[in-house]
């Protein structure tokens, strides 16, 4: 029954165990403890109360009868019979209380460490060590990340231009973004970072993801894996583009990211009007969503019209759907910008860059910080030369952030980021036919070409005679058909279009051409001796499997060694592995006879397929088949495996045909040229004929030698190619494999041509992040990669201070979950309340490489939500934050009398943001602005921690300067028995009265307050501390002015911008509040503790000693 003085919990608040201390009126008057100078009371119904029972381990506070002084302890039992507790005191003593003497802290934190000591609630030095080395670890990973939790905690390689994509996001109050990274450089890992930020700073909003279906698995999985969004439960929708009706269309979107949104784009222009409205709904839910990620591939940015699109869907107000002659106005403008930024990138002439400041400044003459920046490359050539280079880098950066088409458009090129993937460098291995009819299939091919009409049909009709004789030869086989006959069938409109089948079957057949293409068709449907293309694919296959294998000598007979593979593979003997194999076909219908061929010879279990007709349900199934069981090693893929997959694990890829579209070879291997990809992925083209003449040897000539794709990444250069294929198309037609030869000698120079164009309109979207963050990139690689450090200051409290059990992985070394025990220091209630939902029993790393390594382990970082728990629950605990110890040191005086006496606080230093939050709150601003702005001073003033220690001996208190003092002070308390003339004696428990020697009794909470106050104000006044915030606010000031300033020229650039001129009130105010919290930064006390120094041993020192 509740009484006076019982122990409850309400069920409508969480702060935990309260007393109730009065009954006499409606409600209950329960007060919450959390310290004995720290109470909160609240009235509360009875009904809403339950009354607790404390478990053993549980910290409590009492107070004995006759004593003025509290004493800390801890429950060991309840007595059923007597009602009472059975409490462990710290000198060993136990004590029998009733309920009513216990208090119990609540759920709230202690707000100031001294009053633990105040009371000597203190505990071992051996707990504060612990403790002050978790809060250095945690803090340094707060002060290296920026605050980007979701970043650190992520399982993920960390590399430098995806950091600073994420960094401008994270940091901005807008955010509304275009990610356009060329493919392989991980756009997909910069909007998981940025998603899983987004859950942990807004713990009751959620996000929904919308990709192409074929892709839905891919991001299901990276996202689980690499971001582990289950440990955020029903707060992710991840959706196909077709599922996007499933959406509530007035539903409130936190987050909305939207992948391969250049599809997306796509229909709003569409001719269909079914598209066209899909395209509406896809509009209105990113114009509702709170943020929003558009993903997209860098070649966009080239199309005006889809460019557009994505820019009206991040900012409608701006860009308007009707005003395409205003957009390409603007692109031309920063396409001017572009060109002077780019020259003055790449010529170090002082003459030129003079030349081109004057330029910028004849084209920007409002633009007083580049005016100021020019002023300071001038005085620089006659003063210190070695700087103008910096300068001038400082320009071009200004110039980049400033004037891009849109401010929230980023674009990483793998040209700035060749130190994070490997240079291409592919040497394919040509594999040519065997079919002893592909001569005869091409004489009539070229006999075709030369006696063909020079019209634009039937240059058309030839492309499809060429794509359909350099595949599967089913397809040849249908074009003839659909030819000679002037019918279309289904399938082949499905491989190649409505528009081309119907110029195949309706354009008149010129004279002598049934008869070609007649004896064409006989040749096809005479069997192959030697084997068509198919046949030389399996074979293949069969003599690597045969390698790896040990078979080699049954290669004399294919089909002795077919059947010995296939033994093998049903019967495999130990140590037996198969290369992962993906092969890629431009055709539908290629693709399923190859997969039924290939099944045949090594059995339906190895083969999967990835097949654009398949449901997502079946692709899914395929790719983790094939992805997953070691079984499953050949993949065959049609062109709608040709985007979005990530297929770096792969030991080899296939090309089955060419396509005609090189953007299409570029995405195959763009599948494997990652971030992340081995070395040595094997790559094998299969070329067509060996012929002089060969149509298909020519073109594959052409995209290896003429465009280099192989050995460079085309991407950038996909438009000016779609645009040259017309071209091509006709030399194909006009001169057949000896035109497409010349082609390819004359290509090269143009396309460096079009490289300077495209260098020129890209430059001022593009990221560089060495010039943004080299310095704190490699601050936080390195920091990162202390991973044993890291686990040494995490396990130092949870294992050696709280006792949790470290349970390791028997499979894989350097993992581990951990569990509670009999020995856990942790109550039961204490447990349920912070470590329930943490994921505790879950297998995590400190190492991140290993944490990559295997997919489903947690990285234990800030962030992470068992990190974030026991965060929590130190934050909570007042374990550790206060100490009292002798110190004996063979250096010092041993004469008695002759000891030092002194306090060490440990203090929090961080930007304050106090005037900040009042600034949010004034424009009802959300909690996520909050979050913004603490990454943004966590930037230009990382926290950190200091330490200042008092000298007490006299009524004056004072800091401690001597070098041999705090030498010894800040030794790490030791407890080395043989170490005599150096060992650390806790001043706890029996020893407490010893304290009353240097401070007496009376007046001990007196001075501890006094220190309190006294050391925060010493360390404000200390030269270091003023010099370091003097300096980081210097190196914030010109950053801050720098960002309202672009806001500023920003908005003169669009007058009327209602929302900019918003953004540029608030940046003014908030930077102004920054740059006071910097100067002024935010000081908390962390842990506190008192120490003797003395030259003899603790023992025989007693409290009546002098």
């Amino acid at each position: 029954m509740i009484k006076l003085g019982s122990l409850v919990k309400s069920s409508n608040n969480a702060l935990g165990i309260g007393k109730v201390i009065d009954m006499t009126h409606g409600d209950i008057l329960v007060e919450y403890f959390c310290s004995p100078g720290q109470r909160l009371q609240k009235s509360l119904p009875l009904n809403l109360l339950s009354q607790v029972k404390l478990q053993q381990q549980t910290r409590c506070y009492i107070k004995l009868k006759n004593q003025e002084k509290w004493i800390v302890g801890r429950i060991f039992a309840w007595d059923e019979d007597t009602q009472n507790y059975q409490i462990d005191l710290p000198d060993k003593k136990t004590v029998i209380v009733t309920e009513q003497e216990i208090y119990v802290r609540c759920n709230l934190a202690v707000k100031d460490p001294i009053e633990t000591l105040a009371i000597k609630g203190h505990e071992t030095p051996y707990l504060h060590d612990r403790r002050l080395a978790l809060l250095k670890c945690v803090v340094k990973q707060q002060a290296v990340s920026r605050g980007m939790t979701g970043l650190i905690s992520a399982n993920i390689n960390l590399y430098p231009h995806q950091v600073e994509v994420v960094r401008h996001v994270l940091e901005d109050v807008t955010q509304r973004y275009l990610l356009a990274d060329e493919g392989g450089l991980g756009k997909t890992i910069e909007a998981g970072i940025i998603l899983r930020q987004y859950l942990l700073d807004e713990p009751k909003k959620g996000a929904v993801v919308l990709v192409p279906g074929h892709l839905l698995p891919q991001w299901r999985n990276e996202l689980e894996k690499k971001f582990y969004i289950s440990h955020f439960p029903k707060r992710v929708v991840v959706l196909a583009f077709d599922d996007v009706h499933k959406i509530n269309p007035k539903a409130n979107i936190g987050l909305l990211i939207l992948d391969e949104a250049q599809q997306i784009a796509a229909m709003a222009n569409s001719h269909e009007t079914a598209v066209r409205q899909r395209f509406e709904t896809y509009k209105h839910l990113a114009h509702r969503s709170e943020r929003l990620l558009l993903l997209s591939t860098s070649p966009v940015l080239k199309h005006e019209q889809d460019f557009l699109v994505l820019l009206h869907l991040l900012e409608p107000t701006t860009y308007k759907l009707d005003n395409l002659e205003g957009f390409h106005a603007q692109i031309q403008n920063c396409q001017l910008l572009g060109r002077v930024v780019l020259s003055l990138r790449k010529d170090p002439n002082p003459s030129e860059i003079k030349s081109n400041l004057e330029q910028l400044q004849n084209l920007l003459p409002e633009d007083k910080y580049l005016r100021n920046l020019t002023e300071d490359w001038k005085h620089c050539l006659q003063t210190n030369p070695s700087e103008q280079d910096t300068i001038v880098q400082a320009i071009s950066t200004h110039i980049s952030d400033t004037y891009r088409l849109h401010p929230r458009v980023l674009c990483n090129r793998r040209a700035c980021v060749k130190d994070v993937i490997f240079n291409r460098q592919i040497t394919p291995k040509e594999e040519y036919d065997l079919d002893e009819r592909s001569p005869d299939i091409h004489e009539l091919m070229e006999k075709w070409r030369t006696v063909a009409p020079n019209q634009e049909a039937y240059r058309r009709i030839f492309l499809l005679l060429f794509l359909a004789a350099g595949t599967w030869l089913g397809i040849l086989e249908q074009v003839i058909a659909a030819r000679l006959s002037g019918n279309s069938e289904p399938a082949l409109i499905k491989e190649f279009g409505n528009n081309d089948v119907n110029i195949l079957t309706q354009t008149p057949k010129f004279t002598g051409e049934e008869e070609i293409l007649g004896s064409l068709r006989q040749i096809i449907a005479q069997p192959s001796e030697d084997g068509d293309r198919i046949e030389l694919l399996k074979i293949i296959l069969l003599y690597r499997l045969s390698e790896i294998l040990g078979l080699q000598s049954f290669r004399s007979n294919v089909n002795q060694l077919s059947d010995r593979v296939k033994q093998r593979i049903e019967r495999p003997i130990p140590g037996d592995s198969w290369p992962k194999i993906i092969i890629f076909t431009g055709f539908k219908q290629s693709c399923l006879e190859i997969a039924r061929c290939l099944s045949m010879t090594f059995g339906a279990t190895s083969v999967a397929v990835h097949q654009s007709e398949q449901s997502f349900a079946q692709v899914e199934k395929n790719l983790n088949q094939f992805q997953n069981n070691p079984n499953c090693f050949i993949l065959v893929c049609d062109s709608s495996a040709e985007q979005g997959h990530n297929f770096q694990f792969i030991d080899w890829m296939i090309n089955f045909d060419l396509p005609w579209v090189p953007n299409q070879l570029e995405q195959r291997i763009t599948r494997i040229d990652r971030i992340g990809r081995s070395t040595d992925i094997n790559f094998t083209v299969l070329v067509g004929a060996d012929l002089e003449d060969s149509f298909h040897s020519a073109w594959y000539q052409f995209l290896k030698d003429g465009l280099l794709i192989f050995n460079q990444s085309i991407a950038s250069s996909q438009f000016y190619l779609n645009k040259k294929l017309p071209d091509l198309e006709t030399t194909l037609f006009h001169s057949g494999a000896s035109g497409l030869l010349q082609a390819t000698a004359t290509i090269q120079q143009e396309i460096s041509q079009e490289e300077i164009k495209i260098s020129e309109e890209n430059v001022l979207d593009e990221i560089n992040a060495q010039e943004h963050g080299s310095t704190y990139f490699q601050e936080l690689d390195n920091y990162d990669s202390q991973h044993v450090e890291i686990k040494r200051a995490m396990e130092g409290w949870i294992t050696q201070a709280l006792h949790f059990k470290s349970v390791y992985s028997p499979e894989l070394p350097d993992v581990n979950s951990y569990q509670a025990t009999k020995q856990t220091l942790v109550s039961v209630d204490e447990y349920k309340t912070h470590f329930a939902n943490s994921n505790i029993d879950q297998f995590g790393t400190y190492n991140r490489r290993v944490a990559n390594q295997n997919p489903g382990i947690k990285l234990l970082r800030i962030g992470e939500r068992f990190v974030d728990a026991l965060l929590n629950y130190v934050e909570w605990d007042d374990r550790g934050q206060a100490f009292a110890i002798w110190r004996q040191d063979a250096s010092w005086d041993t004469s008695k009398g002759k000891e030092w006496f002194g306090f060490q606080c440990n203090y929090l230093v961080e930007g304050n943001l106090k005037v900040t939050d009042q600034i949010l709150t004034g424009y009802q601003l959300d909690n996520l602005q909050y979050n913004i702005w603490k990454r943004r001073i966590d930037a230009l003033f990382p926290p950190l921690i200091k330490t200042i220690f008092i000298d007490a001996r006299s009524e004056v208190l004072c800091n401690v300067e001597d070098e041999l003092l705090l030498n010894i002070l800040q030794r790490p308390y030791s407890k080395d028995k043989y170490n005599k003339g150096a060992q650390d004696y806790n001043l706890a428990k029996e020893r407490l009265e010893i304290i009353d020697n240097f401070v007496a009794a009376n007046n001990w909470q007196n001075i501890c307050y006094q220190v309190r106050d006294t050391s925060k104000q010493l360390l404000t006044e200390r030269l270091d501390f003023i010099q370091l915030c003097e300096h980081y606010a210097q190196v914030a000031e010109p950053k801050l002015a720098h960002r309202v300033e672009q806001l500023r020229l920003r908005m003169n650039r669009q007058i009327g911008n209602s929302t900019l001129a918003e953004e540029l009130k608030i940046e003014t105010a908030l930077s102004a509040a920054i740059l006071k919290g910097i100067r002024q930064p935010e000081i908390k006390l962390d842990s506190v503790g008192f120490i003797v120094v003395s030259g003899h041993p603790f023992s025989g020192y007693s409290s009546t000693s002098s």
